[in-house]
């Protein structure tokens, strides 16, 4: 009988213990030949327990000995006591550190912020583990595997599901994982890479949300959350692809994942003046907000007006004096040019008098043009609704589904720094 104060072979006494399922306990305990605290798991054989459980926990202790890494807690030892019945033990590092289940089941709520730290911890973490030969899939990502300690360091923990086994096509694996966080591959006997990669990304939406993925709504098998948090939209489309129950669709490996996070949080930090392609340019980002305001300002273009204007003026004074109908030829003459000026150069006149400004929220964007301030059209539709951005006859279109929306003309350039600058604030492909 395991209980508090009890040692076992002569070097471990058993001081808490953390939990408890059917046939498996895990303790807190004292190793008294180094005086520091370890963590043991236990795996009792009995009736309730077959083989396979007994190879599964040796394979964890043979995989986690051979893991170097700084966020996973260390192998220390394996063994096997007698206790009226026989519990085979496994050693490990003890991490000082409250798991993400229980600072979700305290009411914690994660923000964006420490959504992205932590993604891209156990993404560093999955970029060691899968980079090794054979690769290493952790198979049970989710809250209570995730340890946050108070330095704000996260530890993946139990590995008790893990695979060792490097992935050939027709094989089959014992069929592991947590429902609502494995994905549908997985339950089919088939993990990868990709497995994990969905589990942390259905994890980091439960901590975002609060609601476990298999309460949440979902169509197509796909999580529906967006509409229950405030978050980046690229942040939502890079934890959609994260989750795609298409192995097709979802990101291949930990280092892309990474990489397309990253990106986006680029996108979305304080945008350099220097990046910029035009002055008549300004852009603001956050997480939260893109506006960009395009001036249709072009000092060339106004000094030909002023130019041209005064010109004619002249000409027509020269004239109405020679003709000795001055008086009249000027009004007429003026009449007339501001009529041609109208049609020749209406298009300089638009171009440098009109502005265009477009506003993106975490849910909603906003398309307004105007002439001398006075706005002559507003556009708007939902930021997720986005899945397109394309130039056609030298003007900017937004694409949702079938329909357009339109912002104004630009130079080739402004278009590709413009389009770049939307798509990663977006987290558009």
């Amino acid at each position: 009988m395991l209980q508090t104060q009890k040692i076992l072979c002569d070097r471990y006494q058993l001081e808490q213990k953390l939990s408890e399922t059917a046939g498996r306990q895990t303790w807190l305990a004292r190793d008294l030949s180094r005086q520091e605290k370890v963590v043991i798991k236990l795996l009792c054989f009995n009736d309730q327990v077959h083989w396979e459980n007994v190879r599964l926990f040796e394979r964890e202790g043979k995989v986690l000995k051979e893991l170097q890494h700084p966020q996973i807690p260390q192998y220390q030892n394996y063994f096997c006591v007698e206790e009226q019945l026989l519990w085979f033990g496994l050693v490990q590092e003890y991490i000082p550190a409250w798991s993400l289940k229980e600072l979700l089941a305290q009411g914690k709520i994660f923000t964006e912020v420490e959504a992205r730290k932590i993604a891209k911890d156990v993404l560093n973490i999955l970029v060691y583990l899968h980079g090794l030969s054979p690769p290493v899939i952790h198979r049970d990502i989710k809250p209570s595997n995730l340890l946050l300690s108070e330095d704000g360091q996260i530890y993946l923990i139990d590995f008790g599901a893990v695979q060792d086994n490097a992935a050939r096509a027709g094989a089959t694996f014992t069929v592991v994982g947590t429902y609502g966080y494995a994905p549908l591959e997985q339950f089919g006997g088939r993990a990868s890479a990709a497995s994990d990669i969905y589990a942390l990304g259905a994890t980091l939406i439960h901590l975002l949300t609060g609601i476990a993925p298999a309460d949440l709504p979902n169509l197509d098998s796909r999580f529906r959350f967006a509409h229950l948090v405030n978050l980046n939209p690229g942040f939502v489309r890079w934890l959609e692809q994260m989750t795609q129950p298409n192995l097709g669709k979802r990101f291949s490996s930990a280092e892309e994942a990474l990489t397309v996070l990253e990106e986006n949080e680029k996108a979305i930090s304080t945008i350099v003046n220097s990046q910029l392609p035009s002055d008549r340019i300004k852009i603001k980002k956050t997480p939260n907000n893109l506006q960009i305001k395009i001036s249709r300002m072009v000092w060339e273009n106004r000094m030909r007006f002023i130019t041209s204007t005064g010109l004619f003026i002249l000409l027509s004074i020269i004239l109405g004096y020679w003709l000795k109908w001055w008086v009249y030829g000027i009004g007429w003459l003026y009449i007339v040019y501001i009529f041609i000026l109208l049609l020749i150069q209406s298009s300089n006149l638009i171009f440098f008098l009109l502005e265009t400004n477009l506003k993106f929220s975490q849910q909603d964007f906003e398309i307004e043009l105007k002439i001398w301030g006075i706005t002559l059209s507003k556009q708007r539709g939902k930021v997720l609704d986005i899945d397109k951005i394309f130039v056609s006859k030298n003007e900017l279109f937004l694409g949702v589904g079938i329909k357009e929306y339109s912002t104004g003309w630009l130079t080739d350039a402004e278009y590709l720094w413009l389009i770049a600058e939307i798509k990663q604030w977006l987290g558009l492909k």
